[in-house]
């Protein structure tokens, strides 16, 4: 019934015009109404449809007004959508500066950092002496964690400089005087680097371990941020932030990555002081603890000059450098 009703209401007038036309008709074959009488009637239908038409081309013309701004309001929202999609996403593409912005972000207030690639020399460079700086200035704890290639695995450092070097897309490419050497000399100056901020930093939680499989990704996490990069900001990465559930899990696959490595226990070489300039003496007994051992034709300028890449390096991104 209600149905009925507001159908009645909406063709009201119709109905009105129907009702006449009707009527007049009946009057007009039974003879009963006048000639002038029914002129006048269908003179006044006639009004009634006028007007019905053009009331329904008024709403037509109504309708199609509104079309035409919805349409026109939609194309905007859709030319503005790519940059709120890049400004909002949780995932982008980034190099450059930007790259660069985005690290520091992320080094700013983080209280973990979680690194799996090779050599970890930007790490040492300039992550984990900011994000202790920060974590120190804060009075917070922060937890790290790196996965990095085995220093002592010297078929994996050949596999790793072969590899960058036959990705080299340039003849002066700084992939090109890699060697398997220096290569692991930019392993044990991480370890250093690690085992010297534990030893002035309470509370930072150290570990290392080292991965058996050479890889082109490297992959960073931080609280709110997780990066996937190659070679130095001039390559693309990608960035993830927002997405909470995203950061966990790629967290879990870390960690997972992480516990199949062989652990360096950091830890267990803590009372084996480190002096501001660390020593060839002191570095010796530094890894003996750690049950590792520099290679035996390591002379004591070698040893300082890997203690220099540990404590002293700048940051590789603003150098041809390794990116480890």
């Amino acid at each position: 019934m209600r149905r009925i009703l507001i159908w009645i209401g909406i063709n009201f007038d119709v109905l009105i015009a129907l009702v006449l036309a009707v009527i007049i008709s009946a009057l007009d074959i039974a003879g009963i109404a006048p000639d002038g009488a029914v002129s006048n009637a269908t003179v006044a239908t006639l009004a009634v449809l006028a007007f019905v038409m053009l009331r329904s081309r008024m709403r037509a013309e109504s309708a199609e007004g509104s079309v035409e701004s919805a349409i026109e309001a939609t194309n905007r929202k859709l030319d503005l959508l790519p940059a709120l999609l890049q400004e909002n996403s949780a995932v982008r593409l980034t190099k450059g500066e930007e790259f660069k912005r985005f690290l520091a972000d992320a080094r700013m207030d983080t209280d973990r950092w979680i690194f799996k690639g090779s050599t970890g020399a930007y790490v040492r460079a300039v992550t984990l002496p900011e994000c202790v700086e920060n974590a120190r200035l804060g009075r917070k704890a922060l937890i790290v964690r790196l996965e990095i290639l085995d220093p002592a695995d010297t078929r994996l450092c050949h596999r790793f400089v072969r590899l960058h070097q036959s990705l080299a897309t340039r003849a002066d490419s700084p992939e090109r005087s890699w060697t398997m050497d220096g290569t692991r000399r930019e392993l044990y100056a991480t370890i250093i680097a690690a085992c010297w901020h534990q030893q002035r930093y309470e509370l930072l939680d150290i570990e290392i371990g080292f991965s058996s499989v050479v890889s082109t990704f490297r992959y960073e996490l931080s609280s709110r941020y997780l990066f996937i990069s190659q070679r130095g900001p001039d390559f693309p990465a990608t960035v993830l932030t927002g997405d909470t559930l995203a950061l966990d899990c790629w967290g879990t696959e870390l960690h997972a990555s992480l516990q199949q490595a062989r652990t360096l226990y950091v830890k267990q070489a803590k009372d084996v002081l480190l002096s501001d300039s660390a020593t060839a003496e002191e570095v010796r007994a530094l890894f003996s603890r750690l049950d590792m051992s520099l290679p035996q034709e390591y002379t004591d300028g070698d040893v300082e000059e890997i203690v220099n890449m540990a404590l002293g390096a700048s940051d590789p991104y603003q150098q041809a450098a390794r990116w480890g």
